[in-house]
């Protein structure tokens, strides 16, 4: 196989791991988990294959860079994703001690109302300083996507 097809290979699966990690992030966890910090990951995948394909693969670590430079992403998004996804945070207000029997659902136009913004940590790793929110019964509550801490909020932040 010549180098050049290499580096498109390459540069159609890394646009593949996005769109996917995009989909998975936005969808279970809400756009709780951070990638930004997984692109600078790629964008040296995509750098190095296109390196390697200039000099024609003739260095002999230029494919176990290009798998090593592939599993670095996909094993930060495995082991810092957050702890809950949404669905699970949303069971934790029913099983919690505030004795919520209904939350309200929003549809696709309303969906940025499912997290807010916090900013009370000193640093959260891979995970943006958001907090799942969840409005039930006239009270409204939030859940930390990594330690699944539930808070009941003193008024709503929408």
């Amino acid at each position: 196989m010549r180098p050049k097809k290499y580096f498109y290979y390459i540069l159609s699966a890394t646009i593949l791991e996005l769109c996917i990690f995009l989909f998975i992030n936005s969808t279970l966890y809400r756009g709780v988990f951070n990638l930004g910090l997984l692109i600078p990951f790629m964008m040296f995948r995509v750098l190095a294959s296109y390196y390697y394909s200039k000099q024609e693969m003739r260095n002999k670590r230029a494919k176990p860079t290009l798998v090593i430079l592939f599993t670095i992403p996909l094993l930060l998004f495995i082991f810092f994703k957050p702890t809950y996804t949404f669905e699970q945070a949303r069971q934790l207000v029913y099983e919690s001690a505030y004795d919520v029997s209904h939350i309200v659902v929003h549809n696709e136009e309303r969906r940025y109302r499912d997290t807010v913004p916090i900013y009370t940590e000193d640093s959260r790793c891979f995970i943006s300083y958001r907090d799942y929110h969840f409005e039930g019964d006239g009270r409204y509550f939030l859940v930390h996507p990594r330690s699944g801490v539930v808070t009941e909020m003193k008024q709503p932040y929408w």
